[in-house]
C-alpha cells in the first residue's frame, strides 16, 4: 500500500498549491488589466485620431494631405507645397505659386506678365492676433492682392491679358527673393516684378544684425543638422508627431497662443531706446536689406524687367485711416504687449527706411511705391493683425497700387 502522508504534511502541501494558483491567477489578471489598459489606450488615441482628423477637415479646411501649406526648400528654407488645396478657397498650383490654375512656362502671346513677391502679407495669410484668429483666418485665392490686382489691370489694358501671379512665401527675407529669382521665377518670362516687403526684415534695430546669420528658420537646420543633441532629437521627434499626428497637430496649434501669451507676460518687456535704435537701424540697413534691394533691381535690370520696390503699409504707423474698433484693439496690442517704444521707433524709423529705399531703387533702375498710407477711405477693417490685411485691404491697396503701374506699363509696352 502506498504510504499516506502525516495529515500536516497534507495541509502544508495543499496550501502551497493553493498559493501557486492565487499567485498564477493573479498574474493572469494582472496581465488582462494591463492589456485592456493598453487596447483602451490605442483605442482611445485612434478616437483622438479620428476625431482630430474630422475637426481639421471640418474647421480648418484640411484637405487629407497637407497639415502645413510650406515644405522644406534646399536653398531658401520654405517653399509652398505645390498643388496645396484648402477646402476654404486656399491653393497652391502644381508650381507651388498661390494661384488655382497652373502658369504656363511660356507666358502666351502679348501676356503681360506680372510677379508678386513678399513675406506673408503678399501671400495672404490671414491674423496672427490672438483678438483676430477666429475672424479673420487665412484668406482665399479670390481675396489676396494678386487676385485683385489682376482684374484691376486687366479692366484698365483691355484688350490686352495681364497675369499676376503670387510668388511669395511667408516669412522671407528681401535676400530670399534673388534666390527665388534665380531658381525658378524668371523661367517664365516675367515682364514685371513687384516686390511688397517692409515688416520681415526692413526695420533691424539690434546692433550687428545680419540677415543671412539672423534668419530665424536657420537655427532649425542647425539644430537637426549639426552635431547631434538630445535637444534636437527631441525637437525632431515632436516635429515628427506634428506633422503625422492630427491629435497632437491639433493640440499644438490649439496650445501654442496660450503658451506664447503666457511666456509673453512672464517676460519683462524689452524697452526700446528710440534713439540708439535708429543708429543701428541705419547701419543694419546700409549692409542687409539696401543691398538686396539694389542687387535685386541691378539683376532684374540686366534681364530687361521692371522692377517695383513696395513698402507695406502696418497699423502701427501714423496714417489717414479711420482705425475702425477692432483695429483699434490690435493696436492696442502692440502698444502694450510688444517692445516698450516699438510704436514710436517704427514711426520714427518710417522715414529713414522709405529714404532709403527710394534712393536704392531709383539709383538701380527700380520705381518705389510708399504703401504705408494708402486707407484712409476705407472705413471697414483693412488690418487684420499688425501687418496682415483682410479682402478691404488687400483690395485697396492693390488698386492703389496698380493705378501707380498703369503708367509704367503703358511707357514700357509703347518702347517695347
Amino acid at each position: 500500500m502506498p504510504q499516506l502522508l502525516p495529515g500536516p504534511q497534507v495541509d502544508q502541501l495543499a496550501h502551497s498549491y493553493s498559493s501557486v494558483a492565487r499567485t498564477r491567477s493573479n498574474r493572469r489578471r494582472r496581465i488582462v488589466v494591463w492589456m485592456s489598459v493598453a487596447v483602451s489606450f490605442f483605442l482611445c488615441l485612434i478616437l483622438l485620431e479620428i476625431a482630430s482628423y474630422a475637426y481639421l477637415r471640418v474647421v480648418e479646411g484640411y484637405d487629407g494631405h497637407n497639415l502645413l501649406p510650406n515644405q522644406f526648400d534646399d536653398y531658401k528654407h520654405l517653399q509652398p507645397v505645390p498643388n496645396y488645396r484648402n477646402t476654404k478657397g486656399v491653393a497652391h498650383n502644381a508650381q507651388g505659386f498661390r494661384r488655382d490654375s497652373d502658369v504656363a512656362l511660356q507666358k502666351p502671346p502679348g501676356t503681360y506678365r506680372i510677379f508678386l513677391m513678399g513675406g506673408s502679407t503678399a501671400y495672404g495669410l490671414g491674423s496672427l492676433s490672438r483678438f483676430g484668429r477666429n475672424k479673420y483666418e487665412m484668406l482665399p485665392n479670390d481675396r489676396t492682392i494678386d487676385h485683385y490686382l489682376e482684374q484691376f489691370l486687366a479692366a484698365q489694358l483691355a484688350p490686352v491679358p495681364v497675369e499676376v501671379i503670387n510668388a511669395a512665401i511667408m516669412s522671407h527675407y528681401s535676400h530670399h527673393h534673388l534666390i527665388y529669382l534665380n531658381q525658378t521665377i524668371l523661367k517664365y518670362q516675367p515682364d514685371m516684378v513687384i516686390f511688397l516687403d517692409g515688416y520681415n526684415d526692413y526695420f533691424p534695430y539690434k546692433e550687428g544684425f545680419d540677415q543671412f546669420r539672423d534668419y530665424p528658420y536657420r537655427n532649425w537646420s542647425h539644430l537637426f543638422l549639426d552635431a547631434p543633441t538630445w535637444k534636437g532629437l527631441a525637437a525632431y521627434m515632436g516635429w515628427w508627431l506634428y506633422m503625422k499626428s492630427h491629435f497632437v497637430h491639433v493640440v499644438v496649434k490649439q496650445v501654442r497662443p496660450s503658451w506664447q501669451n503666457w511666456t509673453a507676460s512672464a517676460q519683462e518687456h524689452e524697452h526700446i531706446d528710440v534713439a540708439e535704435a535708429l543708429r543701428n537701424l541705419d547701419a543694419n540697413a546700409d549692409r542687409n536689406f539696401v543691398k538686396m534691394v539694389e542687387r535685386n533691381s541691378l539683376f532684374l535690370r540686366h534681364e530687361g524687367i521692371v522692377s517695383i520696390v513696395a513698402l507695406q503699409p502696418e497699423i502701427v504707423y501714423r496714417q489717414r485711416k479711420q482705425l475702425t474698433p477692432f483695429e483699434q484693439t490690435i493696436l492696442n496690442e502692440v502698444a502694450t504687449s510688444w517692445p516698450v517704444n516699438f510704436v514710436e521707433f517704427k514711426n520714427q524709423a518710417r522715414s529713414l527706411v522709405t529714404s532709403k529705399l527710394q534712393q536704392a531703387s531709383e539709383r538701380n533702375g527700380a520705381y518705389f511705391a510708399d504703401l504705408t498710407d494708402i486707407f484712409g477711405g476705407v472705413t471697414d477693417d483693412a488690418y487684420s493683425d499688425h501687418c496682415h490685411l483682410t479682402a478691404s485691404g488687400n483690395r485697396a491697396l492693390a488698386e492703389n497700387l496698380g493705378q501707380r503701374l498703369l503708367p509704367v506699363i503703358r511707357s514700357a509696352a509703347a518702347h517695347g
